[in-house]
């Protein structure tokens, strides 16, 4: 069976694109005709289960607030799903979720051999984000065992932020800096 590969990056501007027609196209079924919001939202969902990485990025926006009356908040299945994105290179995801790994980049970019890293996956200064940040995510998916295909088929229900989910969350990424640092640095 041949192993499916998938492109390195989807870059910004790209993603940028993609992911502001469908949320231009969403957001005019919220405000002008409803009914034909959650069958397209149901279609997003389905190519993010089969790997479209600016498809994930949507659901996690989406999923981050809720749509009121259409779709509940659901706080950890906006950050699973943005994680996703960024994992598999999504750089718009991956500069999306800088505010809530900031300490990880840090971590990362302090340890000691940090010089290896830079020299080992060619960083510089332009892609120093993307290359950590898909790092950081890479090992967040394999840490919380995310897959698209069983995230896109649970059923929606509402789990608003909460600071017990965050601390959690944040035990997560305190466990796979090490992790992180070890996979760079191969």
């Amino acid at each position: 069976m041949e192993r499916i590969r998938y492109q390195a990056y989807t870059e910004y501007f790209e993603s940028l694109d993609r992911f502001t027609s469908y949320r231009k196209k969403l957001n005019d079924y919220i405000n002008n005709n409803q009914k034909k919001f959650l069958p397209e939202f149901n279609e997003i969902k389905e190519k993010a289960g089969k790997g479209d990485v600016v498809c994930m990025d949507v659901l996690a926006y989406y999923y981050k607030t809720g749509v009121v009356g259409l779709l509940p908040e659901n706080y950890n299945r906006y950050l699973k799903w943005e994680i996703l994105s960024a994992a598999r290179g999504n750089e718009l995801a991956i500069e999306k979720l800088q505010f809530l790994l900031v300490y990880a980049y840090s971590q990362i970019i302090q340890c000691e051999d940090y010089n290896v890293i830079v020299y080992k996956n060619d960083i510089n200064d332009s892609n120093v984000i993307h290359v950590v940040g898909k790092a950081i995510c890479k090992m967040l998916v394999k840490e919380m065992n995310l897959f698209p295909a069983e995230l896109a088929k649970e059923k929606d229900e509402k789990a608003p932020y909460t600071r017990e989910a965050f601390i959690l969350f944040r035990k997560t990424i305190d466990e796979i800096i090490p992790k992180t640092i070890n996979y760079l640095k191969s």
